[in-house]
């Protein structure tokens, strides 16, 4: 009788905030919201996509998305969430 491998289910929750600010550009799940005010932080502040970023590597055992994209690092400041999101899709593959 051939055993059949167990499945390994792994779940990530992701959650982010950000105060909202004048001056910057609300982007909300990669997409910009005409709005007269941003959400603050590092990168563009994306909650929407920093919440998936977070997910995903919460339940690939790698950290959040702090470890990955750390705030001081200069690379990051005003990053594209979206590249974010890719560089983690890359990493998972």
């Amino acid at each position: 009788m051939i055993e059949e491998p167990k499945a390994e289910y792994r779940t990530g929750i992701g959650t982010d905030i950000h105060r909202i600010v004048e001056g910057r550009k609300l982007m909300l799940g990669g997409v910009y919201v005409p709005y007269p005010a941003g959400l603050a932080g590092h990168s563009d502040g994306d909650v929407g996509l920093h919440a998936v970023v977070d997910a995903l590597l919460g339940a690939s055992g790698m950290g959040d998305i702090g470890t990955l994209f750390p705030d001081t690092d200069p690379r990051w400041k005003d990053a594209d969430s979206k590249e974010l999101l890719f560089i983690v899709k890359e990493q998972l593959e």
